[in-house]
């Protein structure tokens, strides 16, 4: 939809922004509403190449020409709109005649021109209207934005002349917005688990290599792998271990028991070697001598008798 430079008549977007109830406002109000304007413009209109943008004054507002995409002159025009609402804003796609090649300096009409002028009479300063053109034009290039739209009705100009126009929906476009949302979640939620599945599949069909870890303990001791018990080594030589941490602890009553924290990788080989020490048997008693008794005449008179 970009206009060749010498073409006529050239078919381009025209968005009409127009002050409500302009004859009726005093002059200083009047050029206030339009220095409001014209700066709103001027930074609406400034990441716009000047080649692709003619801005046209109008009694009760300005008339601006957008050569290129539809969607863009879209978002240009709801941004000039704004949360102020105080303008009625109309927009069409249609041929115009240039009186030089398109630009800054060129003059425009045509019937391109006079619809869009049409569509912002009818509009609200809370509602956008956009002829049917325009929507077949932004069809064509954004069939997504184009579904946003909603029919505002049929209206008769002072012309009698019939316009169909349409309205952006905001309903529609947060339904929109929330279905690319939720399809973007969704594709990354598949893509996240695609790799689970590929993951889980290759350690299904192609396992890794267990890691070995070779007990070499005497005398013996229990053997605990992460808490839970393995059996005892010996008769255990050999334990083998999925790769990762683990915690092996080696228990021999009457010792202080091997804790060893190894990081395993597949197919590893190591070896634990730990001899538990032999406890020392107690060492014997020596006898005690018993305690000499002191002579006891009455004592010994009664075990002389018989004890009595």
């Amino acid at each position: 939809m970009s206009a060749a430079p010498s073409a006529n008549p050239v078919y381009a977007n025209v968005a009409f922004l127009r002050i409500p109830e302009f004859d009726a406002r005093s002059v200083t109000e009047q050029a206030s509403l339009k220095d409001r304007l014209e700066g709103r413009v001027k930074a609406a209109l400034a990441p716009v190449a000047a080649h692709d943008r003619v801005v046209l004054d109008a009694d009760d507002g300005v008339a601006l020409v957008l050569f290129g995409d539809c969607a863009r002159a879209l978002r240009i025009a709801q941004s000039l709109r704004g949360e102020e609402a105080f303008l009625q804003v109309g927009l069409n796609y249609g041929p115009l005649a240039l009186t030089s090649p398109p630009g800054p300096e060129a003059r425009v009409f045509g019937d391109g021109l006079a619809s869009a002028a049409a569509a912002a009479r009818f509009a609200t300063p809370d509602k956008i209207l956009v002829t049917q053109d325009f929507v077949r034009a932004l069809e064509a290039s954004a069939p997504e934005l184009a579904a946003d739209l909603t029919s505002a009705g049929e209206f008769t100009d002072t012309r009698v002349r019939q316009h169909q126009l349409f309205t952006p929906n905001p309903v529609r476009g947060a339904q929109r917005r929330r279905r690319i949302a939720w399809t973007t979640v969704g594709g990354v939620a598949a893509i996240l688990l695609l790799g689970v599945f590929a993951r889980e599949a290759n350690r299904i069909f192609f396992p890794p290599r267990p890691a070995i870890v070779t007990l070499a303990v005497k005398p013996r001791g229990e053997v605990f792998v992460n808490g839970l018990s393995k059996g005892v080594a010996p008769p255990l030589k050999n334990l083998e271990l999925e790769a990762g941490r683990h915690v092996i602890t080696i228990r021999n009553a009457g010792s202080p028991p091997l804790e060893l924290a190894l990081n395993l990788k597949a197919g590893e080989e190591t070896t634990i070697t730990h001899t538990f020490a032999t406890p020392r048997p107690p060492a014997p008693r020596k006898p005690q001598p018993k305690p000499e008794q002191k002579p006891d005449f009455w004592r010994d008179f009664k075990n002389f008798f018989g004890g009595t």
